[in-house]
């Protein structure tokens, strides 16, 4: 069975139309304001594209994991990068653990809502001090009070964070260092000792907002803990697997939009009475570019088949974490130096596509990081 049917194509048709009557004539503007509105995910909501695979009960479609690699794969198609990551974020980083995990009241107030696009969400797990060592890293605090949680603490790097409704956060809830110490709590951004504490500058992704955010003894409800208390490692390590492989997705989509937006470069642009596509070289650094993208590609597709049919590997997704993400970097590099001074300017969009994906190697998982687990797989 292939990972993509018919039903598959037609649904991509769907997207694409959308993305490129919608997203891609504001693309300029939305990376020089540093953001989109958040009308675009009510409109995404709409048009039934926030909740693919969630049960139509709180307003998805139902659709199967395919679905939401064709989406991620169409997304880049805006030439933002940035959107591309604040969408999955809400698509597939937030919502997936509410559906697995949360109570019939947690998904009809924040589960529903998100897919209709009419709230927001955001993922905190990363703290000023550290990020991917999560069991040792996270200081944010949850101290029991009875039927409340005061939860006290800072959050940094956290995707959608200045703009979300509500947040999903890694507590620690126990003090030790152990696989049982921390849990999933949601936060609504309008509880009393929440503030965003800066929107962050950074090199790319412009057009998603990025925050570092402070908790003051928010008094959060019990009934707002996500799962079991304390399991929150197991339930995080097991999504954050999806949220790489999706992003393998769409980051391989956007290399292959970058190249052939390249060739095309190369057809029209002439030196020593030829176009640059006739010079050897050229064509042969192409051709290279190729098939490095397509073995990637192909790599991508067969893990997500693998996770559509209920076998999440692991090891494999950490490789593509680190192997094809920084493959992506290295061609998008190749692009722009193939299209000279024009791949200089800021009016191109690979211009902004090279900052964008420097950051594919370090979010989610550092690559050094993801070297060191497939060397743990490896039994080393």
């Amino acid at each position: 069975m292939t990972l993509f049917a018919k039903p598959h194509e037609d649904f991509r048709l769907r997207v694409r139309d959308f993305v490129e009557s919608r997203l891609l004539p504001n693309s300029n503007k939305w990376e020089a304001e540093g953001g989109f509105p958040k009308s675009v995910f009510r409109e995404l909501g709409d048009a039934g594209f926030l909740g693919i695979t969630h049960d139509p009960v709180y307003g998805g479609a139902g659709l199967d994991f395919g679905h939401n690699v064709v989406f991620a794969e169409e997304l880049p198609r805006s030439q933002m990068m940035g959107l591309t990551l604040s969408v999955i974020a809400q698509t597939n980083i937030f919502p997936p653990l509410i559906a697995w995990l949360g109570t019939e009241d947690q998904k009809q107030k924040f589960l529903a809502p998100a897919i209709r696009g009419e709230i927001v969400g955001g993922f905190a797990s990363s703290e000023p001090a550290g990020g991917s060592d999560v069991l040792g890293a996270v200081r944010t605090v949850a101290i029991d009070d009875g039927d409340f949680w005061v939860v006290s603490g800072e959050k940094k790097y956290i995707t959608n964070g200045p703009i979300a409704d509500v947040l999903l956060v890694v507590v620690r809830t126990k003090p030790e260092r152990s696989l049982h110490s921390l849990s999933l709590l949601l936060i609504p951004t309008d509880t009393p000792g929440f503030r965003v504490k800066q929107t962050l500058d950074k090199l790319g992704m412009h057009s998603s907002p990025t925050g570092w955010l402070e908790f003051n003894e928010c008094r959060v409800p019990k009934s707002y803990t996500v799962g079991k208390p304390h399991m929150g490692y197991h339930y995080f390590a097991r999504n954050i697997l999806e949220e790489r492989l999706l992003g393998g997705a769409a980051a391989v989509a956007a290399a292959d939009l970058a190249l052939q937006d390249t060739i095309r470069y190369l057809k029209q642009r002439e030196a020593f009475g030829q176009p640059l596509s006739k010079l050897q070289a050229l064509r042969h650094r192409v051709a290279e570019m190729s098939a490095e993208l397509e073995m990637c590609r192909r790599f991508v597709h067969s893990v997500c088949e693998s996770y559509r049919d209920g076998r999440v590997e692991a090891k494999e997704i950490c490789m593509i974490k680190f192997r094809v993400f920084e493959a992506v970097q290295r061609l998008t590099e190749q692009c722009l130096q193939l299209q000279g001074g024009y791949g200089f300017l800021s009016e191109n969009w690979i211009t902004r596509m090279y900052r964008d994906v420097r950051v594919l190697s370090v979010g989610g998982g550092a690559s050094e990081l993801m070297k060191d687990l497939v060397a743990a797989y490896l039994r080393l």
